[in-house]
């Protein structure tokens, strides 16, 4: 699969192991991403790496994050914009050493957030106003040389973010809420 980042001219092509999976799920005409495959040792992840893409809902009610190409163009002809936020990148397969990222959806508009916690997860979906998409990565719990440290920042009536350290930080001093620390992406492929 030939991934671009929107607005450059470099593509990359992921390994022919890689494979993105896809649920049978369509929100609002997006097909989600949901499980990725059995675990892979550490020394193949970087060929299952992919670009975690942050974009704006139609009408900028929200931001919606996915890491799957096919999706991104749907999300556009949905009239979501690409943000030219890219937090890092993402393993679209389990790994050991990392978690799943969970997307939800609120029902009641355009809102998406990105979770890690299974609890958080389940509290929300059980709550009749988010709608659990699946898996749209997986990333590191641990840091290391090659990975950057991502936080969740949110604002009421402007939706949940996922943000690098330093930049959630400034978010945070412009009166957004610091939700918490996700992770870790890896910052290059």
């Amino acid at each position: 699969m030939k991934w671009k980042l929107p607005g450059s001219r470099r593509g990359r092509v992921l390994g022919a192991g890689a494979v993105v999976t896809t649920a049978a799920l369509a929100v609002g005409g997006v097909v989600v991403a949901n499980s990725a495959g059995a675990a892979q040792s550490s020394a193949t992840a970087t060929s299952y790496r992919t670009q975690l893409i942050e974009m704006r809902t139609a009408g900028s009610k929200g931001y919606f994050y996915t890491a799957n190409q096919a999706e991104y163009l749907r999300a556009q002809k949905m009239k979501f914009t690409f943000t030219g936020q890219v937090p890092g990148y993402v393993a679209n397969t389990a790994i050991r050493g990392t978690v799943p990222v969970y997307r939800l959806r609120m029902k009641s508009g355009s809102s998406y957030l990105l979770s890690i916690s299974t609890a958080e997860r389940n509290k929300l979906a059980a709550s009749g106003q988010w709608v659990y998409e699946g898996v749209v990565g997986r990333i590191p719990v641990a840091a290391a040389s090659d990975r950057i440290a991502v936080y969740r920042v949110s604002k009421n009536g402007l939706g949940w973010r996922v943000l690098r350290s330093t930049t959630a930080a400034s978010y945070v001093k412009a009166g957004w809420h610091m939700d918490g620390f996700m992770g870790y992406v890896w910052t290059h492929k």
